[in-house]
């Protein structure tokens, strides 16, 4: 099963960006929210407030993608995350109610332009599962298909309610797991769309065109990512810490069965 991992900002990562051992975690590690945009969609013109924004807590710093059987063995995985400060990463289990589309980009010889993640912000709805209409989810995926085609988007997902989550506090010398479900609505994500395209201007066009299955009122965030610059040596202890993570994983969740 493949769950998302959200690493949750603090007021470090709000100075500068995740250092690169937790980067080297993450599918995508973004920038300080003072680089970030919140659009408000619905009827009428499209509200935009420009970052900074106040709450750390209502934010994350990066996200991963990590295969497990159970949150539980997700959880566990994260057991040596690479930090000597307390930090907090949710869980939260991959796809979209009622079942959404693969995306396959288009591979790009010599990529242009920067990352962009396009964050949709929950809602009462959104983590009730409210059954959406499975005209909206066609008309979702054939733009997705159409858009990773074109070499514009690079990856999409939802995330299932926090009731089959959980959150996880990690430091040097400490680690806890609470499970969902969790009631700060406003700072919980319910999926991400990942695109390439030359500015923060054109970020905000694409999401403002994106045919969102929920609604009428949508709320995103848009944050750069930080580009890729991990050296080979760097890569490599990934691999490794990753293949130790995973390991210890299975002989956690093993150890639970048989107890």
């Amino acid at each position: 099963m493949q769950y998302m991992i959200l690493r949750r900002a603090d007021p470090a990562s709000e100075l500068s960006p995740l250092p690169a051992s937790e980067s080297a975690q993450l599918r995508a590690t973004l920038q300080p929210s003072a680089k970030a945009v919140r659009l408000t969609l619905g009827e009428g013109e499209p509200v935009i407030e420009h970052g900074p924004f106040l709450d750390p807590a209502e934010m994350i710093a990066g996200f991963g993608v990590v295969e497990a059987e159970s949150v539980a063995a997700a959880a566990e995985s994260l057991r040596q995350w690479p930090t000597h400060t307390p930090v907090e990463i949710e869980i939260r289990e991959s796809g979209c109610p009622g079942g959404c589309a693969e995306v396959h980009p288009a591979k790009v010889d010599d990529p242009q332009g920067k990352r962009f993640a396009v964050l949709l912000r929950a809602s009462d709805e959104l983590e009730n599962e409210v059954p959406v209409p499975q005209v909206k989810l066609d008309t979702l995926d054939r733009h997705n298909a159409s858009e990773a085609a074109r070499g514009i988007l690079l990856a999409a997902d939802g995330l299932r309610s926090s009731a089959r989550g959980a959150r996880v506090k990690v430091g040097k010398g400490s680690f806890s797991v609470m499970d969902g479900p969790f009631t700060e609505i406003k700072e919980m994500i319910a999926g991400y769309w990942l695109i390439r395209v030359a500015s923060m201007d054109e970020a905000i066009a694409w999401a403002v065109r994106n045919p969102y299955p929920t609604g009428p009122k949508v709320e995103v965030e848009i944050r750069e990512l930080v580009e890729d610059g991990f050296t080979a040596a760097q890569l490599k202890a990934d691999q490794n810490m990753r293949a130790s993570q995973l390991d210890m994983a299975m002989r956690a969740e093993l150890a639970g069965r048989t107890a």
